[in-house]
Parts: structure tokens; sequence; C-alpha cells
């Protein structure tokens, strides 16, 4: 790895760390650099900005996922549509953290070009693989269409989906909830949704165990809110302290 590469492989590192341990929106770019030991200058040689930084960090994430999916040897079916609809769906364990920093931008201005960013990352992972997979489906007869365009408009159907579900959640951590059964009727609807398209069997269609999305979203819905909190904590704290004159 030469030392450009390397430099950036340690922001990233050291980033990822610093937005679990802190929260993407306490973490700050002084607080990346500190960390890293470089100067501001070497940051920006490889990123623009925190937001991008946490765009690299999502494309490593879905990165790992293909990989992990690619190493599945499975013959062509609906049980490798399940894996590859479950490598490519962002709420499964180990994802807590990740998916806390994506909910606490979804509540600003910066969430929409994170989530823009973060779908075509994924379709331009994942969406090459699933047409043919879905063509050596439809030759076995075990998936039917007949507009070949149907694939691309199910798939990004489904990044919607996917969307939809990070903007509930973003909704519960506003209000203080925690994941229900609205999210779990979302799930049922996807799964329908790619059933009844390319007319697959009822219930053949999982995407993700509904008990895993919940486990997921909950922990990461938790995290936000604490965050949350202590920004809300902090603020109080620091209006009173600079009425009076003192550092915070």
């Amino acid at each position: 790895m030469q030392k450009g590469e390397k430099r950036k492989a340690e922001i990233l590192q050291v980033a990822s760390t610093l937005f679990a341990q802190k929260g993407y929106r306490k973490t700050t770019l002084n607080d990346i650099i500190g960390a890293v030991g470089c100067s501001k200058g070497s940051f920006y040689h490889h990123f623009e900005s925190k937001l991008q930084v946490l765009q690299a960090i999502a494309e490593q994430h879905i990165h790992s996922d293909w990989t992990a999916y690619a190493a599945q040897s499975l013959p062509a079916g609906i049980a490798k549509l399940n894996r590859l609809l479950y490598y490519a769906c962002p709420f499964r364990p180990g994802e807590e953290q990740h998916i806390a920093a994506q909910l606490a931008l979804g509540m600003q201005q910066e969430g929409a070009v994170i989530s823009a960013h973060i779908r075509d990352a994924r379709k331009a992972g994942f969406f090459a693989a699933l047409v043919g997979l879905l063509g050596d489906m439809k030759e076995m007869g075990l998936a039917h269409y007949h507009n070949e365009c149907l694939p691309e408009l199910l798939w990004d159907a489904h990044a919607a989906f996917l969307e939809a579900m990070m903007q509930e959640s973003c909704r519960l951590v506003l209000s203080g909830g925690t994941p229900n059964s609205r999210l779990i009727e979302m799930l049922r609807a996807a799964r329908f949704q790619w059933e009844r398209l390319i007319d697959l069997p009822y219930g053949s269609v999982e995407i993700i165990p509904a008990d895993e999305m919940l486990a997921v979203l909950g922990a990461a819905c938790t995290r936000v809110q604490a965050e949350e909190e202590q920004l809300r904590f902090d603020a109080g704290f620091a209006a009173p302290c600079q009425q009076l004159g003192k550092p915070v």
C-alpha cells in the first residue's frame, strides 16, 4: 500500500472508531485529524469534509457486504435471491453504529446527500448480479417476467423501501419511540412486491428476518436518541456559561 493510500485508510479507520465512540454529530474534523496525527492539508488531500468520510465508510461497508455475498456458493434460485437481498440490506447485525450515523444525518439536510450516495453505491455493487440471477431464474422457469426493464424498476423500488425504513426510524428517534409493527408491515410489503412482480411463490422471499431487523434498528435508534439528549444537555449547559462569559 502506497503512503497516500495508507493515510486515507488510517483516516477512515480512525473516523469509523470515533463515530462509534462519540457519534457522528459530536465527532469533529479536528477530532479525526488529531487522532490520526496528520495535518489539515493531508486530510483535505483525501477528503473534502466529514460527510465525505462517512460516504467512503459507507462504500467500504457495501463492498464488504458484496464480498460476503459473492463468497456464497448457492445455485441460481430463490435461496440465492434471498442471500443477495440479505447482504444488500443495511439492517443486519453488526451495522448498528453505521445505521446510527445515517440516522443522525437523516434529521439534517445532509441526510439526503448520504442517502443518495449509499443508494447509488449499493446499486453499483449488487444490481448487475441481480440482473444475472433473475435472468438465470427466468430461464429455469423459477421466475416469470416479460419486460426486460422490470429488474431495474424492481431494484429501484426496493431501494426506495430501504430509504423509507430509514425515514421511519428517523421519525421514531424524534418521537422517542422504538421500532414497531409498522416496520414489520413495510418489510412484508417489500417481500410481497418481489414475489408478485416476478411471479415467485407466496412467502418465498425473506429479505431479512424481522427480529434481526428490529434489533438492529432498535439499537441504532437508542444510540441516536442518547446522542440527541447529550447534545441538548451540552447546548443547555453552554448557554448560561456563555452568558456569564465563562469558556465552554
